[in-house]
């Protein structure tokens, strides 16, 4: 394991080279250097579990399957950043996900290319905070009827108590974990050339990804 001190040094070393292999995937942050994320941004989320939608092959995918494009998405993170590894919950479905390093050189690159990872694994949504101030915190839904369209969030919460929906856990170093969870406003959808629009749409999308959810872990159960 790479010490805290070395890899809270390395988050801001500015990687020249377009591709380039890490050794040091998947990393274990400090918890200063979470915080620092948290707070400034210059993040990504992504995961390549299951697709809550139904009308697409999604639903009969393996374990054995999942874990194949897991590793797939690994390798595809680890010829360009540095990530480390989330457990968390996303609409009531339990995954394994990527805490991202970016580089922030290129944002708007760096977003097409979180974007594109997302869809290339069909998930439904992949989460982008660019490094700014304020700090740019932005939910992208890569595939379904919104695909392209995203809605933007105001901060984060340590969370401290049971939870059961929506968040992030990081192992960090001493074993320590941290919990999370971004506020995003869900009523309010935003198009690829800024148009905001008040719905209730996105409320219902994730209510459904949740029925979905839970009739998978029904099957899985009887089976």
């Amino acid at each position: 394991m790479v010490s805290c001190i070395i890899v809270f040094c390395l988050l801001y070393f500015q990687f020249i080279s377009a591709t380039w292999t890490s050794l040091m995937n998947p990393m274990t942050l400090s918890n200063k250097t979470l915080i620092n994320l948290l707070n400034n941004g210059g993040y990504a989320i992504i995961s390549a579990e299951h697709n809550p939608n139904l009308s697409n092959n999604e639903f009969k995918l393996t374990d054995e399957a999942i874990q194949k494009r897991l590793g797939n998405l690994s390798t595809d993170l680890t010829n360009k950043y540095l990530y480390s590894n989330v457990l968390g919950v996303y609409d009531g479905a339990s995954e394994h996900s990527f805490l991202v390093i970016l580089h922030n050189d290129l944002p708007d690159r760096e977003r097409a290319l979180i974007y594109r990872l997302g869809e290339k694994y069909n998930q439904d949504s992949v989460i982008y905070v660019k490094q700014a101030l304020p700090v740019v915190q932005q939910l992208i839904y890569t595939t379904g009827p919104f695909n392209g369209t995203y809605v933007e969030g105001q901060g984060y919460k340590i969370l401290t108590t049971n939870v059961t929906d929506n968040y992030s856990s990081v192992q960090l170093c001493s074993n320590v974990t941290l919990t999370f969870t971004l506020n995003f406003d869900f009523e309010q959808m935003i198009t690829n050339n800024n148009t905001k629009t008040k719905t209730q749409q996105l409320i219902k999308h994730h209510a459904q990804n949740r029925m979905h959810n839970q009739l998978r872990k029904s099957i899985r159960l009887i089976h």
